[in-house]
């Protein structure tokens, strides 16, 4: 039996039938193996999941929720309830998947059973093959995906202990006393010391900007432009993707003398003003900007869960010139880590073990009951998300298939819809946009708009060299 941390615990606790707390995970596959047919793949595919233990455990909430639920071993767990499979609509275009993953995407996850699904999606018109993993957020975060995808390929089939026992669900009485020894053993005795560092750091904080040291940028009261996807959610989810060239950003990043992820935030940063130059709708203000952080101490390696912080910046949109809006993101994203580095990667994490499981599901229940997100003075944590997951750089397969490329769609909070997840995989960025469908039901623009961001840093790039 495992407790879920308070950070793993908080993506339960907010989904409503409209901000459902799973992501997607998309794998092209290029079938190797012609002489196999797709039921003996299939049946691979299954004996190899099988064996993960983590793909066994169902969550189980605590009585009275006094405490964060535990993941335990599903008694009647069957892996064929889990698997499906469907055809492509023809032509079998990136656009027909991606429409098809937003439909996968558009319903929630049966929490009577472990929290994951997998389709295996034929008629793509390469011959390949689509396999998405639809995995709620309290299981894993993406650095745990990574692994947990690189660890699949490279082992391959996994011998499967038939004569493990699975013991039956926790009674409520064992759940509850459980979670008071929890409480009495870590959370009372840590709980003054997490309060006084946190304190502490906010002071320092204040400290800074006061000396007019500190970081400018306040990501709590920061003023910010309300937009098309900063309003309720919709039940319905719209889904694109797109792939430029990692040796192109990376050529950008060192004559520009910037990061990755600056370069990453900027063609984002221009896909997005044309789209919202296309629909007449560009603020005058940058866009506030959360770009999530991992927090694991490098060099280590997770199973499962999530260890994340986030970076608070601005995208600066309302900047035409594209040298000129890297820079002021890259200026404000400087100031984010400044933040980060006061209060440490760690915090955020430490002080969500101390949300109180009911009063928060309550309360996420209850703005899907009442959209205060439509009313007039809602102020959203920020307009977007954005994220980079560093990806497997070696070519991942083995003699059936190798995987071609990957795309992720994250999760959609209330009045943020839009999110939008880059992965690296090989020399490839692989970019999927996750929209709210009644805000941005035409989301294929924007992310038909990044490769023609990227040709416009590259032409402002050279044009600046040209010029010194």
């Amino acid at each position: 039996m495992h407790r879920l941390t308070g950070q793993d615990a908080v993506f339960l606790y907010r989904e409503t039938p409209t901000s459902m707390m799973h992501t997607l995970k998309v794998s092209i596959v290029k079938v190797l193996n012609t002489e196999a047919s797709l039921e003996e793949l299939q049946e691979r595919l299954i004996q190899t999941l099988s064996s993960n233990p983590i793909l066994h455990k169902r969550v189980v909430p605590v009585p009275l929720g006094i405490h964060h639920p535990v993941l335990v071993d599903d008694p009647d767990f069957d892996i064929s309830a889990h698997i499906f499979r469907a055809a492509i609509p023809e032509p079998g275009t990136m656009r027909e998947l991606d429409d098809m993953v937003a439909q996968i995407g558009s319903t929630l996850l049966d929490r009577s059973r472990p929290l994951w699904e997998i389709w295996i999606l034929t008629g793509l018109e390469s011959g390949h093959i689509a396999v998405v993993h639809k995995v709620h957020h309290s299981m894993l975060d993406g650095m745990t995906y990574v692994g947990f995808l690189t660890r699949g390929w490279k082992n391959g089939l996994t011998a499967i202990d038939d004569n493990y026992s699975v013991p039956p669900l926790p009674s409520g009485t064992r759940l509850f006393l459980n979670a008071l020894v929890d409480h009495v053993k870590h959370d009372i005795w840590n709980l003054w010391p997490l309060l006084k560092s946190f304190i502490g750091n906010l002071k320092e904080l204040y400290d800074r900007r006061k000396a007019g040291r500190g970081p400018e940028i306040n990501p709590f009261t920061a003023e910010f432009p309300r937009t098309r996807f900063n309003y309720a959610l919709g039940v319905k989810r719209s889904f694109s993707t797109c792939q430029v060239s990692l040796d192109d950003i990376k050529a950008l990043k060192n004559q520009l003398h910037v990061t990755i992820n600056d370069v990453v935030l900027a063609i984002v940063a221009g896909a997005l003003r044309s789209y919202l130059i296309e629909h007449n709708e560009l603020p005058d203000q940058p866009l506030s900007l959360s770009v999530p952080v991992g927090a694991d101490e490098p060099g280590s390696q997770r199973q499962m869960g999530n260890k994340v912080t986030a970076l608070m910046s601005m995208l600066h949109t309302q900047i035409a010139d594209p040298l000129e809006r890297l820079y002021a993101i890259k200026a404000d994203t400087e100031q984010g880590k400044e933040i980060l580095e006061v209060f440490g990667k760690q915090q955020w994490g430490d002080l969500m073990e101390y949300v109180p499981p009911g009063l928060m599901a309550w309360s996420c229940r209850r703005n899907f009951r009442l959209k205060p997100a439509n009313k007039p003075g809602f102020r959203p944590n920020c307009n977007i998300v954005v994220s980079n997951v560093p990806g497997p750089r070696e070519k991942l397969g083995t003699a059936d298939g190798e995987l071609v490329a990957i795309y992720s769609a994250a999760v959609l909070g209330e009045g943020m819809g839009l999110n939008v997840t880059v992965w690296s995989y090989m020399d490839q960025l692989s970019i999927g946009a996750l929209a709210c469908h009644k805000a941005m039901p035409d989301v294929h623009l924007l992310t038909g708009a990044i490769p023609a961001a990227v040709e416009e840093l590259q032409l402002a790039a050279h044009k600046a060299k040209a010029a010194a």
